[in-house]
């Protein structure tokens, strides 16, 4: 796929913003319908068997159309599906916003609001997704986008691992479909996965914000799937004194190296969480300009308008003058 080529006769590409062992992402123009749109590709990569590609190709079709019936605004929205000179394609909703990683990395740390901000948000995707037997097996912070609003995205469910350089099989019967920093012992064993291999993720994504650093860190990454079958994670009042022991707790049983021993589903995380969102403030907070995404936004300013741009505040209060 080259910068320019036209799928299906309306998606122009326009420039590259991913890739992965088996795929690509990339932005492009809906020329139907005139707006911005991503376009996920999927190339076998050499050394598989034709029985290993259709079997990719396949779940990448089954998982793709999976997501296409969920409804939920934590989601990017799934546009179209389809096969162009060979290379499957998935055309999803362009999500502007800064990825969870970058997120942790400006701030270091997150507070214990902005994380439950964060968390609550995930949850209620999770629960959505969950109801119709839909796993994300790869939530990790670049599949998490948070935008200028303040909304989260639940980015790549089914297919990211498909696609990630990191997914590859560890044997010719069960695949390790996740990422190193985030893979719940399941997947490392590979054994089926189910819900609470996402709650998993989850403690893991809860743990890095409030910390600043993944649950297990190794001098050579292919160690670090064996501490998540074999180590003990530190508790986060080690790390960070001022969590609060619930929290603690919360994210201890969501790293649980038994299913069992997790939380049942994504709304009993929810409900444990959502105890430390930041309070609704005075509407007037709403109007006041920003520039940076703030996922405690929709909780301080329920239903408040859309982001705008700054300068864009700016012209109209000067023209109002």
């Amino acid at each position: 796929m080259d910068i320019g080529t036209l799928i299906a006769k309306r998606y122009r590409i326009k420039s590259p913003i991913g890739r992965g062992g088996m795929g690509q992402v990339w932005m492009a123009d809906d020329e139907h319908l005139g707006r911005p749109v991503a376009v996920k590709t999927m190339t076998p990569t050499g050394g598989l068997t034709p029985q290993q590609v259709a079997h990719d190709a396949g779940r990448f079709e089954r998982e793709a159309k999976a997501v296409a019936r969920l409804d939920h605004t934590g989601l990017a929205a799934v546009y179209d599906l389809g096969v162009e000179t060979g290379t499957h394609y998935l055309v999803m909703q362009y999500v502007q916003g800064l990825d969870l990683g970058d997120y942790i990395a400006e701030h270091e740390k997150l507070t214990l609001e902005e994380a439950a901000a964060v968390g609550v948000q995930i949850c209620s995707v999770l629960a959505a997704a969950h109801a119709r037997s839909v796993v994300h097996r790869d939530l990790k912070p670049g599949n998490v986008r948070i935008r200028t609003d303040g909304v989260v995205k639940v980015l790549d469910f089914g297919v990211a691992a498909i696609l990630d350089a990191d997914a590859q099989k560890l044997t010719t019967t069960g695949e390790r479909l996740g990422s190193f920093q985030y893979m719940a012992p399941e997947q490392v064993l590979g054994e089926p996965v189910d819900r609470r291999t996402d709650l998993y993720a989850l403690g893991c994504l809860i743990h890095e914000m409030l910390t600043g650093r993944p649950v297990f860190v190794h001098e050579s990454p292919l160690m670090v799937p064996s501490l998540h079958i074999e180590a003990t994670p530190e508790p986060l009042r080690a790390l960070r004194p001022d969590v609060p022991e619930d929290v603690e707790s919360l994210v201890l049983e969501l790293l649980a190296k038994k299913r069992g021993d997790r939380p049942a589903h994504a709304g009993e995380v929810y409900r444990r969480i959502a105890v430390h969102l930041p309070a609704p403030e005075s509407p007037k907070g709403a109007l006041v300009p920003w520039a940076e995404a703030d996922p405690c936004r929709p909780f301080r300013f329920p239903m408040a308008p859309d982001a705008r741009p700054v300068r864009q505040w700016a012209r109209e209060a000067d023209g109002a003058r």
